[in-house]
């Protein structure tokens, strides 16, 4: 049976042996870090992270690929920006794009959907110690993998000679192939409300987009900093952006159950406007949404406490996309 190494701690000793340890054994894998974590390394020892980062690309070192850090604590649009900073993280800088969402217990019945539409396949829950589908209200479901793990760290030459390893996403496959009558868990309903620095965050990024100035950097550094716990610094970017002022969203008229979750300028500096919308009472409906400065109009269908994400272009021309832009 083929073993899954994992690297649980975050230190700098604990990297350079699992390093180490990859040097000497072809046959060895390494599942660890987040993205938040690799981009600390980078600024504390580059030498190390070089290291770190050649190994990812040879798919010898398989990153905690999900959320920016590990955190319960965020709402489901500050997970939705998580995973959008920590997907990004990993294609620029390495050209990866990860199947297998790493993070710690969620019970809500928006993360399947995120997870799904963050174009992963799979999740792996720390606390978790079974294998479960979750499903949430809104029609998703995504499969929570568990599997026994070797930490790197505990591992002598001997143990690591006599097995073969291989990373969450290979797991993946088998878990798809062998595991589709596993219990379902259907999960409690919420609806998407940011609070306290969260919101803070969301209405700099409404009132970017509605004035039209690109200030997707400060947003970006600004929630990073959330991330990295530092919401000091997130919050007085936030307060650079927006002043005293709300943003104004009196241009865009909604017919339906749905909200503005977010209004955003596109991370690729296209220029193009990316609204999230929000299913909030909890039935299917067809849903319309115009808006003036935009040039758009456009209806469609959403499910009960779902989620989507449209890119609005200059043209005033409309495309749904993933949830993770």
């Amino acid at each position: 049976m083929s073993k899954i190494a994992v690297l649980n701690e975050f230190s700098i000793e604990a990297i350079k042996d699992a390093i180490q340890k990859l040097d000497a054994f072809d046959n060895l894998k390494v599942n660890g870090l987040y993205a938040g974590q690799l981009n600390e390394l980078e600024a504390i020892d580059p030498v190390l992270y070089a290291r770190v980062a050649e190994n990812i690309k040879a798919d010898k070192w398989i990153p905690f690929a999900g959320a920016w850090t590990k955190s319960d604590e965020l709402s489901e649009i500050g997970l939705i920006k998580s995973c959008l900073y920590s997907a990004r993280y990993f294609l620029d800088r390495f050209g990866k794009k990860y199947r297998v969402f790493h993070g710690v217990k969620l019970y809500n019945d928006l993360f399947p959907q995120i997870v799904y539409s963050s174009l992963f396949d799979a999740a792996v829950l720390d606390s978790e110690n079974e294998s479960k589908w979750l499903h949430g209200a809104d029609g998703f479901r995504t499969l929570v993998m568990h599997t026994d793990t070797d930490d790197v760290t505990d591992m002598d030459d001997d143990f690591i000679k006599e097995n073969e390893f291989i990373s969450y996403e290979e797991l993946a496959d088998s878990f798809f192939e062998s595991h589709l009558e596993l219990e379902t868990v259907f999960l409690p309903s919420k609806t998407v409300k940011a609070e306290n620095i969260e919101k803070n965050l969301i209405d700099a990024e409404k009132y970017s987009a509605v004035n039209g100035e690109d200030k997707t950097a400060e947003i970006k550094e600004a929630w990073i900093s959330h991330f990295n716990g530092d919401d000091e610094s997130a919050k007085k970017i936030a307060e650079n952006i927006t002043g005293s002022n709300a943003p104004d969203e009196s241009g865009f008229k909604l017919s339906g159950s749905i909200e503005l979750a977010e209004i955003k300028l596109a991370e690729d500096g296209s220029g193009d406007t990316i609204l999230r919308v929000a299913q909030t009472d909890g039935k299917e409906n067809s849903s319309y949404i115009m808006c003036d400065r935009l040039n758009a109009a456009f209806r469609f269908e959403i499910m009960p406490y779902e989620i989507q994400t449209f890119r609005i272009g200059a043209d005033g021309r409309v495309q749904e996309i993933y949830i993770c832009e």
